[in-house]
């Protein structure tokens, strides 16, 4: 507050304020109306590839395979040759360790400890990372990570961005299971990247929102992800399922990162259209509405 007084400012006649105030609402509401059409059509490409992503997984890529009932009214229907069960016959989870933090260090040497923190959707993130030192017969060999598995943030699992689901790559090891996040390690008949799209899918999302809707820290249990039903195609379906979402995540990702950089734009033009107004770099005298239309 002791610097505003001390600011240098332009002081333009009060005709020429009311000038230039009338210019700058005019045309950065049309600037503010473009970001808001860039902002709806972000929020209706994420619609549309999250749609199209689930009719994926749970109908496949063939529209004329004759379908069957799965017995779950939120599945509807599946192809009639795919097979459908609960998740805990196709996988093993688990929980993390319950790591003390007074053994936390910040020697990068050390093992990362993959907090619920580090979770993000379809990717882990670093910026905020503490470590733990091994030693021989710790008995930690279980929680050390391994590239392929999934992780799954436990606590508030779903945010703005989507599901808290990640595979663990070759970049995020050494690193080791800290409670409050789960592993998941596929067996022989389940692909891991087609488990990680219906984890992130608006069918898990309706399997375990009824129990934690109303709570202060949405949170899922190993039990909620074993009784998840989900649709099992045979392996070579899975990966043609895989490589084909890749692909729409790549298409729809290039049209969302487009109007990210049209918004990012419009917004750099409405402050230097505000800084040129206001610096007298525009004479707006004259200015009417009718010019600009």
């Amino acid at each position: 507050m002791d610097d505003i007084p001390r600011l240098i400012l332009t002081h333009p006649p009060i005709e020429e304020q009311t000038a230039i105030a009338t210019f700058l609402d005019h045309e950065t509401a049309k600037i503010d109306a473009l970001v808001a059409e860039q902002e709806k059509l972000i929020a209706l490409l994420q619609e549309k590839r999250q749609a199209v992503i689930s009719h994926a997984v749970t109908k496949g890529l063939n529209p004329n395979v004759p379908m069957k009932d799965s017995g779950v009214e939120w599945l509807g229907e599946v192809p009639e040759h795919w097979a459908v069960g609960k998740c805990g016959f196709y996988l093993r989870i688990l929980s993390g360790f319950a790591f003390p933090s007074s053994g936390f260090t910040d020697d990068d040497s050390d093992h990362r400890l993959l907090r619920g923190a580090n979770v993000g959707v379809s990717r882990l993130k670093w910026d905020d990372t503490v470590y733990w030192q091994r030693s021989e017969g710790d008995g930690l060999d279980d929680y050390e990570m391994v590239e392929g598995d999934l992780v799954i943030g436990m606590d508030r699992p779903l945010i703005g961005e989507g599901m808290r689901v990640a595979k663990v790559t070759a970049e995020d090891l050494p690193s080791l299971l800290l409670q409050r996040v789960a592993s998941l390690k596929v067996g022989s008949k389940l692909h891991a990247d087609y488990l990680h799209y219906l984890l992130a899918s608006e069918m898990f999302i309706a399997h375990f929102s009824p129990e934690t809707t109303g709570v202060s820290v949405p949170h899922i249990s190993p039990d909620q992800i074993n009784k998840f039903i989900i649709p099992i195609p045979p392996m070579s379906e899975q990966l043609a399922i895989v490589n084909d979402v890749k692909r729409l995540l790549t298409e729809f990702g290039g049209l969302i990162a487009e109007s990210e950089i049209a918004i990012t734009l419009l917004q750099e033009r409405r402050s230097a259209l505000i800084s040129a107004a206001v610096t007298g770099q525009i004479d707006v005298r004259n200015w009417s509405v009718s010019e600009s239309a």
